[in-house]
This record gives C-alpha cells, sequence and structure tokens, in this order.
C-alpha cells in the first residue's frame, strides 16, 4: 500500500449553480442536481434541468454531497448532469474500470475526511480539503480486483431492486385494471360466451354502495378496515434502553420503515411478543410523514407511533392499495409547518372493499407469490449487504494472508456469477 493525496488517483468537479432563470422543471436542457433529496437507491432522478451550465459530472462518476447535514452521501451518475454547488463528482484517474474501487474507499475513510469540517453548524467540504486528504491505497492491480469484487455485488443488489420495482408495478397494474377499472377476467353477464372478458366492460352488472359513494361489483362487500386484517400499535419502548450496538431486540422506528433498516436496539425486557412483527407484515408510521412499507426481516419489534398490518381475509398487497390513497390524502392535508398525525379514530374510518370469493383466491394467490418474491429479493440485498461491509475494511487495506513460506497482500477474486450477466449496467427501472 502507498499513502498518497485524493487529487493524486482522483479527478473531483465541485458544484457551481446556475442562475435561477435558466433553471425550469419541464424537462428543457441538461437534468440538473442540488442534492440528496434527488438521490435513489444508485441513481439520481432529476427534479430540475437548466439550459446552462459551468460544471458536470460524466456517465459512471460518484456523485458526493459536500454542503449541510447530509454531507458525504453518494450515489451513481448514469449520466451527465449539471452539478449545482451541493454536490461534486469524483471519478478515478484511471477511468470507470477503478470508480468502484474509489467510491468505497472514499466510503471508509468518511468519518475522517468530515472531520476536517469540525466546528462548522452545517459541514461545508471544500474543493481544497477533498484534493489534499491523505489516503492509503491498494496497487492498481489488487484495486482492480476490488473494484470488480464490488462492483459485482453492487451489480446484483441493484438487480434486486430493479426486480422489485418492476415485480411493485405488475402488482399495481394489476390492482388499478381488476378493483379500480373492475375488469377482472369474468364471464359475460350470460354466464356463456363471455369467459375470461374484463368484468366492466364487457357488461358486468354492478351496485351503488351508499357508503363508498360509487358503484361496485353485484356480489362483492365493504367492511370496516379492522374487519380485513389484524391492526396491532407499537409499543411505548423506552429511550434510556436504546443502544445502537446490536444489544438486546431490535426495535423498529417511524424511520427506518422505508429502508427496512434497524437503527435501535433495545435492552428493556419482557416485550409481549404481539408486538414482533412478521415477514410480509404492511407496516404505517403515523407521524410526520405516514411512511408505509412491507416488512422483510425475522424477529424485530414494533416501536410506538407506528402499526403494523396483518393479512387475515385480504392479501397483504391488496390491503396496502386499498389505504394507500387515504395515506396520501392525509400527508397532503398536512400543512408544511405542522406534524400530521393518523389515529385509531383514522384507522377506523377507512372502508375495504372486499371482492367475491372467486376473484379473492385468484388474487390472493398471485399477490402472496409476488410478495414472497420481493420479500426474498429484500434478504438477499441485507446478505450481500453485510458481506460486502464486513470484507470492506479487510479489502480497502490489503488482506495479508500466508501462503506457504510467504506472506503477502492479497483480495479475492471476482465473484462468478454474483451478477445476473457480464458486464452488467446500472440501469433505471
Amino acid at each position: 500500500m502507498s499513502k498518497v493525496q485524493l487529487s493524486d488517483i482522483a479527478k473531483i468537479v465541485m458544484g457551481q449553480s446556475p442562475k435561477g432563470e435558466t433553471c425550469n422543471l419541464v424537462g428543457d436542457g441538461k437534468p440538473l442536481l442540488n442534492g440528496p433529496t434527488e438521490f435513489g437507491d444508485f441513481y439520481p432522478i432529476a427534479k430540475q434541468f437548466t439550459t446552462a451550465g459551468n460544471r458536470f459530472s460524466i456517465k459512471g462518476d460518484i456523485l458526493f454531497c459536500v454542503r449541510g447535514s447530509t454531507t458525504g452521501r453518494m450515489n451513481w451518475a448514469d449520466r451527465e448532469y449539471v452539478l449545482g454547488r451541493g454536490l461534486a463528482s469524483i471519478r478515478h484517474k484511471k477511468g470507470n474500470n477503478y470508480n468502484h474501487y474509489l467510491k468505497y474507499l472514499i466510503d471508509t475513510n468518511l468519518d475522517s475526511i468530515l472531520k476536517s469540517t469540525s466546528g462548522s453548524t452545517f459541514p461545508n467540504l471544500t474543493s481544497e480539503m477533498l484534493n489534499s486528504f491523505v489516503i492509503n491505497v491498494l496497487s492498481d492491480i489488487n484495486a482492480k480486483k476490488v473494484n470488480d469484487f464490488l462492483k459485482n455485488i453492487d451489480a446484483k443488489i441493484e438487480l434486486n431492486n430493479r426486480i422489485n420495482r418492476e415485480l411493485e408495478a405488475m402488482a399495481k397494474t394489476l390492482y388499478d385494471y381488476w378493483f379500480v377499472q373492475f375488469d377482472f377476467p369474468a364471464p359475460s353477464p350470460s354466464g356463456r360466451a363471455g369467459e375470461g372478458l374484463p368484468y366492466k366492460s364487457s357488461g358486468g352488472k354492478m351496485m351503488y354502495n351508499a357508503e363508498l359513494k360509487r358503484e361496485i361489483p353485484v356480489g362483492w362487500e365493504v367492511k370496516t378496515f379492522f374487519k380485513c386484517c389484524r391492526v396491532q400499535y407499537g409499543f411505548p419502548f423506552s429511550t434510556d434502553y436504546f443502544n445502537t450496538v446490536g444489544n438486546g431486540i431490535p426495535v423498529i422506528r417511524i424511520r427506518d420503515i422505508l429502508e427496512n433498516s434497524i437503527s435501535n436496539y433495545s435492552s428493556e425486557q419482557n416485550i409481549d411478543t404481539k408486538y414482533l412483527i412478521n415477514k410480509g407484515d404492511i407496516l404505517v408510521g403515523m407521524d410526520g410523514n405516514f411512511h408505509i412499507n412491507y416488512w422483510a426481516k425475522d424477529n424485530c419489534y414494533l416501536n410506538q407511533r407506528a402499526v403494523k398490518l396483518s393479512e387475515t381475509i385480504l392479501p397483504n398487497i391488496y390491503l396496502k392499495y386499498q389505504i394507500e390513497p387515504f395515506i396520501k390524502l392525509r400527508e397532503k392535508s398536512v400543512s408544511r409547518t405542522t406534524v400530521g398525525h393518523l389515529s385509531d379514530k383514522d384507522l377506523k374510518s377507512l372502508s375495504i372493499i372486499i371482492p367475491s370469493k372467486e376473484v379473492l383466491s385468484s388474487i390472493t394467490s398471485i399477490y402472496n407469490g409476488v410478495l414472497q418474491r420481493m420479500i426474498q429479493t429484500k434478504n438477499e440485498n441485507q446478505h450481500l449487504s453485510e458481506l460486502r461491509d464486513w470484507l470492506l475494511p479487510m479489502l480497502m487495506n490489503g488482506q495479508v494472508v500466508s501462503t506457504g513460506s510467504t506472506t503477502r497482500a492479497e483480495v479475492p477474486e471476482p465473484v462468478e456469477g454474483i451478477a445476473a450477466e457480464p458486464n452488467v449496467e446500472y440501469k433505471k427501472g
């Protein structure tokens, strides 16, 4: 290993915001990035565009936040972007084949990099701070091996993310077709030649429901929310027993719901198992942003101000789609200066459409299979991330192993078959 400045191995382009009059939201010009609010799992989604720009990223660059409380957050550039002043783009001087190594090299040294901003209320990394940061690097040969290993893991994680996005999109399309338009496959009104035709479009009988104030298919029902699933509010864990080092039981808070993450553990004793979350349960945050997601981990407990919904007569995917419109309306009704709250009364006011037994049987089989696959890929990603993070310090330092009578630095060869295809390129879902 050798010690160099970051500028010796990387080209750093600091962002510079274009003039306001050149910016727009309608897609005129080039996509503009201002900060991490536009970041995704791997790639950003630009919300603004500009007809001018002085600083640009190129495809394959590391996008790095340099200002504010999110300093150090990173994403990948999947195309050319105009860089606002809150971002920098970083690329290895030897090309994209070393950028994954560079990204994780920065990641493992991030705490040290951020210390150069100490004393500031809001961190602000300058070009000089980044360029002059001293870092230990591997030889080019080993750096390339580390790069390929990490790139393959990231490619598999992003492939799984894309699979889940597509599964979710297909499930939502099916829901809209069957349960919003009511064009599920069904016999014609005569019961003879219409097998498989879309119900409502082919003349299926509808009836007016006074509770919903609209028509639903004949034979379908409407029930209150609490009669359609098991509802369990979280336990009021005391923060006095919280820790982040893994002592005790994982406690799932509102902040953890979207990412299926664990941010706290509790050493509190004798917690009733009714607060235990099962894989596939729907979790809903009841304060602030009303996050909603399926849970994918074992042996976790739900904290207060969140609620878990468990399947009884309806599949959880269907149940989630039924309540999401209400959740989104509640979010919109909350002013920017007020913290929103969901109450027990709010949930009890919900009405759920219950399909006929035949339709329910078909959709349950489909949706439970989809959810099982989504949870499987989420867990696979968790294991891959844990493997990567466990290996990362050893990879970055050079793994010293004994080989016969000699001792030398080695790194693992790229994992065979970990990506779905050779030379995988990340693509937006």
